[in-house]
């Protein structure tokens, strides 16, 4: 807390002035012992002087203090960096505060705040965020590649029980086949129509089972082919995929629609990176097909090993397998 405006001993036995915050070049006269003749006495014989205006000594004032430069935002920034860049490999946190910290050092160097410490809290708080960044984006990765858990759905019968009657029915001569409803016990016959997702028909569609149990002949395919796990096996369906929309349509869009399904109810994705054998196609490989362009090629599903009787299965409906 700096003292007040006005005269003070500046240290050297000379009074100086002070301005309420630095030193002025301005000293006081030194004071000087005025004569004054005492009443009575006559001029110059035997007369007394005393000072005329004799001066107290003023106290000395406690030294000014020095200015210091504010570095609060500085200092923040720095810790807020520093922490930001020992959890830099935690998602998101490291971003958030990688971020903090460098808005608060550019904070600190726009107030003129100690450059130094705003600089390392801008690089530590940039180490984090991009460390942080790449860390979620790792994550994102192995978890939209992990292996997806096939939903199990299961079909009550919708038949009703036969009323009993008192008398004996007669057998008819030939029992009509239950109506196909898109169910797993009712799937849908071939060919299938897919249609678009804002409506309208996309593409006709027969599939067949090629190889029910293929673990021997896809690693014989390639032999960068991922292996079946433990418990599993490759199933190679053949599909023909005829072009219904005018603006012609991909076979490739079979590979995302379709899912191969067990009579159970159960789904499985194809695998997408089966090398296939020579003279069998890919179905994402084929050409763009519109109305009455037909291609066939070969899609490859990964199943429990006890799966033995195939559907497909495409926007809420089940599909018959030849």
């Amino acid at each position: 807390m700096s003292n007040p405006a006005g005269w003070y001993d500046d240290g050297s036995g000379r009074r100086r002035w002070w301005d309420g915050a630095r030193w002025t070049d301005h000293y006081e006269p030194e004071a000087t012992a005025a004569t004054a003749v005492l009443p009575g006495t006559a001029t110059g014989q035997g007369s007394q002087t005393v000072p005329a205006h004799p001066v107290a000594p003023a106290p000395a004032p406690p030294a000014p203090s020095g200015a210091t430069s504010p570095r609060g935002l500085a200092i923040t920034a720095l810790i807020v960096g520093i922490v930001a860049f020992l959890t830099g490999l935690i998602p998101v946190v490291g971003v958030l505060l990688g971020v903090v910290a460098v808005v608060f050092a550019v904070i600190a160097l726009v107030r003129r705040q100690p450059k130094a410490l705003a600089i390392i809290a801008i690089v530590l708080g940039g180490i984090a965020a991009v460390t942080s960044v790449a860390t979620t984006a790792g994550l994102a990765t192995i978890a939209s590649n992990a292996p997806r858990p096939a939903p199990v759905e299961t079909e009550a019968s919708s038949a009703p029980a036969p009323a009993e009657s008192d008398e004996a029915e007669e057998p008819s001569e030939e029992a009509a086949p239950p109506s196909a409803d898109g169910s797993a016990a009712n799937p849908m016959p071939q060919p299938y129509v897919a249609e678009g997702l804002f409506g309208g028909e996309k593409y006709s569609l027969t599939a067949r089972v090629a190889n029910p149990a293929a673990n021997a002949q896809v690693a014989e395919w390639n032999m960068y082919n991922k292996e079946a796990p433990a418990g599993f096996k490759y199933v190679i369906v053949e599909m023909t995929m005829t072009g219904i929309d005018p603006d012609g349509v991909e076979p490739s869009l079979a590979t995302f629609d379709l899912q191969l399904a067990t009579a159970e109810g159960n789904r499985y994705d194809e695998e997408m990176f089966t090398v296939f054998g020579e003279g069998m196609p890919s179905m994402s490989s084929g050409p763009t097909l519109y109305p009455g362009n037909a291609f066939t090629g070969y899609s490859a599903y990964i199943v429990p090993e006890s799966a033995d009787s195939f559907l497909l299965y495409d926007n809420a409906n089940y599909i018959a397998l030849s």
